[in-house]
């Protein structure tokens, strides 16, 4: 049985750190291990002479951030908090302390396999005709469109991480210390501290970037724009026009919602609605203290709207069709 890259990753992690895994866990790690050997071994190597930590994998770098934050403004620490009631010498930086983990986490193999060095660029290309999600260095994850293709840099523990971008790719960028993480494609620069995003630079004249968490700073040759949550910026003519993604699911290529209410007030309804669908939903003041108890199947704007008026007992307007309506 052929296993994922994700799944072989969160193996190699409690394998190597001691954690409990099932029979079954351990025979998938043990035979891909008999048959990798020598990314293996490159893996022991760089973890080795020190033991791997003794905690839990998934909790790693928020511990370190966490540490890292409470001695930003002192020298290096030589020694990280493990647990209550415990605490390991380390013979060397925070910084080696942090990139230890880091390999121990879910890298992608890959990863592995690629050079160490943080100086020198890493390419991760798709040359197939479907999608494929692979991991940078800093556990970010990419999922890269066909024929796409992204090389990484960074410069070390205190600078941005960057990234040049030839396609279509989806970023989850893991926040890291006030590290920026840049993406630059032949007619934009995107910047975020960590949030997920769509850049499109498939055709370079009109490259647009989707944002679908956190906040994104986007700018072009002639005009920069910040653009959060369920907005995008669009290249026309040199010039970045922003506005409200349409249909999120669309873009992103999710399968629709269903929201589940229970008692709840009917602005805030219609706030997640919008959130998820970027459908337009005004109401009028003498309906804004409805309670709505629904699941509400986001696939179809139409039937939410109708939906909505049958629950609040009011009619409907349709403003612009699968975009704008207004309850009254």
């Amino acid at each position: 049985m052929k296993h994922t890259e994700e799944y072989i990753n969160e193996l190699l992690a409690k394998y190597i750190t001691g954690e409990v895994m099932s029979d079954s866990e351990k025979n998938d790690i043990q035979e891909w291990i008999a048959t990798h050997a020598d990314e293996y071994n490159r893996l022991v190597k760089l973890i080795s002479p020190k033991k791997a930590p003794e905690f839990g994998t998934t909790k790693a770098w928020t511990r370190i951030e966490e540490h890292i934050d409470k001695t930003s403004a002192k020298k290096p620490a030589m020694s990280i908090s493990i647990n209550k009631n415990k605490k390991k010498s380390l013979g060397m930086s925070v910084f080696y302390a942090a990139a230890s983990v880091l390999v121990i986490v879910v890298i992608s193999i890959s990863f592995f396999m690629s050079n160490r060095d943080n100086n020198k660029e890493q390419l991760f290309a798709n040359n197939t005709a479907e999608k494929m999600m692979i991991y940078l260095p800093d556990s970010s994850s990419v999922t890269l469109y066909p024929n796409a293709n992204v090389s990484y840099r960074t410069g070390g523990m205190n600078s941005a991480r960057e990234v040049a971008l030839n396609g279509k790719a989806f970023f989850n960028v893991r926040k890291m210390h006030g590290r920026a993480f840049r993406v630059q494609s032949e007619n934009l620069m995107v910047e975020v501290l960590g949030t997920s995003f769509l850049v499109d630079a498939t055709k370079a004249e009109s490259s647009s970037v989707y944002v679908k968490t956190g906040v994104v700073s986007v700018e072009s040759e002639n005009s920069k724009v910040i653009i959060k949550a369920n907005q995008k910026a669009e290249l026309d003519n040199k010039t970045l026009k922003t506005g409200k993604i349409e249909n999120p699911y669309e873009v992103f290529e999710e399968k629709p919602k269903v929201l589940s209410f229970e008692n709840a007030g009917i602005m805030e309804v219609v706030e997640k609605i919008e959130q998820t669908t970027g459908v337009k939903i005004e109401v009028s003041k003498e309906l804004r203290n409805n309670k709505i108890t629904s699941r509400i199947d986001t696939a179809d704007t139409e039937s939410i709207i109708v939906e909505l008026a049958f629950l609040c007992s009011c009619k409907y307007e349709i403003l612009e069709a699968g975009k704008h309506y207004r309850l009254y």
